[in-house]
């Protein structure tokens, strides 16, 4: 069954790599699609990145589609077709929708890749290079280069922790948004295109089924290579207010392709329970639930409900954290007072926890944590080394006490580089979900192997330094 059918149903360390290596790069190695529709304000920017690549001209090319702007769009479009011969620019009536440009734009396309970008982003200068030179090295389908946000957009994945040249389609949906180097004969032959219907979501269809499709997937992450931009105005399409019933159809069609197109079950199952947690659950939030009226509340329940009876079984839902398991059940019962209870309860797991110090005392790393808030009898914390989750080098059960808590932690017998720290909150009978664990700008002092500190993400993690080795 096709895609189009388908939806018809319903890192420094690479800044030093050498590519002397690589396959050379000839003919038109990238095209960027990009879609337009009044964007006068940011587009100069935009073109002038592309302008500025340092992969040569005649090796990539631009098609930008004006899909019928208003604005000085356009014109802008035209001019820079004028000076630079690699940009081409469509004029087309207004679709109403990014998908129809992309799909366009993707029917004209000779390169070995494309790549989605957006008229109000940034790429910097090197990103088609690097991305084109790591796909070839590591015969990847698809690239996901590490994105930032700017102009007050926050844009923050452990996706990009670590530059990784064989993510699995699991870890791959993290991020649903377009921005990616795609193989084109992985779009051809698969005949892949954007939904061009004005749905929410329908990049995430399209990037699901690319994830799916691909022999291999990459994320690049040494460095900022697209940037995200949100509008001064907000006007952006994925600001815009949700609507319940037919936000949730995008995530049932997602499901869909996920359940047509995955392997195995098993990377079904924890695919779409890991859209329905990302995409689902995060309505439920008890700052953001509280806010919406209750008639908004009633149509998310009502559309969630339809959802999980489609797509997750109770079975299924015993496979995430206590208090998301008890609230998807509540919400499958469509049990308002059980889901706003839960809510409840939920605010309280999810509250601060804070480390305020870290010293090194004999050898051990004594730290130091706070819970602002009431209701937690203990927390859980975690140690893993950066990039290898589910690997636990250390772990306890804490008592918090007059909302403080202490652990002195062993040095590991061996060196890990970077441990990175979770941690679970617990009450008597439930325990919330496992989050990175944060830290205050309080007292780090590094003693022997371990140099303890604050990210610049605000978390905190341990740097442990391999044994000097003294000849004998």
């Amino acid at each position: 069954m096709t895609l189009r059918k388908l939806f018809a149903k319903g890192s420094k360390a690479f800044s030093r790599f050498s590519y002397s290596n690589t396959a050379k790069l000839t003919g038109i190695i990238v095209s960027v699609i990009l879609p337009v529709y009044n964007t006068e304000k940011y587009l100069p920017a935009m073109l002038d990145s592309l302008v500025a690549q340092d992969l040569p001209s005649k090796n990539f090319e631009v098609i930008a589609v004006d899909d019928g702007s208003t604005d000085s769009s356009g014109a802008i479009l035209d001019d820079y077709a004028q000076r630079f011969s690699h940009f081409h620019v469509i004029h087309q009536e207004n679709s109403g929708w990014a998908g129809k440009p992309r799909n366009v734009a993707l029917g004209l396309s000779r390169g070995t890749y494309v790549f989605f970008a957006d008229a109000d982003d940034l790429l910097a200068p090197q990103a088609l290079r690097r991305m084109a030179e790591f796909a070839q090295q590591h015969q990847l389908d698809v690239v996901m280069p590490k994105v930032v946000g700017i102009g007050g957009r926050k844009q923050t994945s452990s996706l990009y922790a670590k530059t990784n040249p064989s993510a699995t389609p699991l870890q791959a949906l993290k991020s649903l948004t377009p921005q990616k180097l795609v193989s084109r004969s992985l779009i051809e032959s698969n005949q892949l295109r954007f939904v061009e219907e004005p749905v929410r979501l329908e990049d995430g269809m399209f990037m699901v089924a690319c994830y799916l499709k691909a022999k291999r997937i990459g994320v690049i992450s040494d460095f900022d290579f697209y940037s995200l931009r949100k509008r001064a105005d907000g006007s952006n399409i994925s600001f815009r207010p949700l609507v319940p019933h037919e936000y949730t159809a995008s995530i049932g069609k997602i499901a869909s392709i996920i359940n047509a197109m995955a392997k195995s079950q098993e990377l079904a199952e924890s695919m779409v329970l890991s859209l329905w947690a990302r995409k689902g659950l995060k309505i439920y939030e008890p700052p953001r639930f509280k806010r919406y009226s209750e008639k908004i509340r009633g149509q998310w329940l009502e559309a969630h409900a339809a959802f999980l009876e489609a797509f997750i079984s109770a079975e299924l839902s015993g496979r995430l954290a206590d208090i998301h398991h008890r609230k998807t059940e509540a919400i499958r019962s469509k049990d308002m007072s059980a889901v706003l209870a839960t809510n409840e309860l939920e605010a309280v797991l999810t509250q601060p926890v804070t480390v305020g110090a870290a010293v090194v005392v004999d050898g051990a790393l004594v730290i130091t944590g706070m819970v602002p808030g009431t209701g937690l009898d203990r927390v859980r914390i975690t140690a893993e080394p950066r990039g290898k989750r589910g690997i636990i080098t250390a772990e306890a059960i804490l008592i918090v006490a007059n909302g403080e808590f202490t652990w002195t932690m062993p040095c590991p017998s061996r060196a890990f580089g970077i441990l990175d720290f979770f941690v679970q909150s617990i009450t008597e009978e439930l325990s919330g979900p496992n989050r990175r664990l944060a830290a205050a700008q309080g007292t780090y002092v590094a003693g022997g192997q371990l140099e303890p500190y604050q990210t610049k993400n605000g978390y905190f993690s341990v740097r442990i330094s391999t044994p000097e080795v003294r000849p004998d």
